[in-house]
């Protein structure tokens, strides 16, 4: 998936002013399932322009003039064309969350507070995420098709599965702690060992710096 197929994307939903485009990319279906910013797409638009995929016109509203974007016949076959191709498989994930749990035990094995508070909130965030779904369909505003509804569905059922494992990680953390599932060559031993020896060795040198500094 491309910058510019999203474009295509909320652009096919209705004609879109500068502004419709970031309220899609920041709290719309466009913002929900990928990882764009109106500020990074805003740029493209001048060249997708020149490449003939959309066209812009002046209208009125609200007592000022807009300009609004509108796809060309070049941009709809480039939508279709995106849509029937096969989609990547979403690997890996891009959860910053889960990425510093591989390595808590490496990075702050004693501390299972901040975690469970990190943890916390994500759940927070989760369950309002799954509101604002559930009343999604209900806005009175948005354009959701059959397909879309479909794909709101997966979500809140991503984030339902979310939640509930949220609630037993914490469960599991407050309790007391565990030893690797699984360590055949024994790295939690020499990982232990190693960060206590580099503590151990950047002491000396921080009590020279501040014996010089004295």
């Amino acid at each position: 998936m491309s910058v510019e197929h999203s474009i295509l994307g909320v652009i096919s939903l209705y004609p879109c002013s500068g502004y419709d485009m970031k309220v899609e990319f920041e709290i719309g279906g466009a913002g929900l399932l990928s990882a764009l910013s109106f500020g990074s797409i805003y740029p493209r638009l001048k060249q997708m322009e020149q490449d003939g995929l959309i066209e812009t016109s002046q209208v009125s509203g609200e007592g000022r003039r807009k300009k609004v974007y509108e796809l060309t016949a070049r941009g709809w076959k480039e939508l279709e064309k995106w849509l029937k191709e096969l989609s990547a498989y979403p690997i890996p994930m891009n959860d910053e969350l889960l990425l510093k749990m591989v390595f808590w035990a490496a990075g702050r094995p004693e501390d299972r507070a901040t975690l469970i508070d990190h943890l916390q909130m994500r759940w927070q965030q989760s369950k309002e995420m799954r509101e604002y779904l559930i009343q999604w369909p209900q806005n009175g505003t948005s354009l959701i098709s059959e397909y879309g509804m479909l794909a709101i569905r997966y979500v809140r059922a991503r984030l339902e599965t979310e939640l509930a494992w949220i609630e037993e990680t914490i469960t599991q953390l407050e309790g007391p702690p565990q030893g690797p599932v699984q360590d055949p060559r024994h790295l939690a031993e020499q990982q232990r060992e190693r960060r206590a020896r580099a503590f151990a060795e950047q002491q000396p040198q921080e009590d020279g710096e501040q014996e010089d500094a004295e």
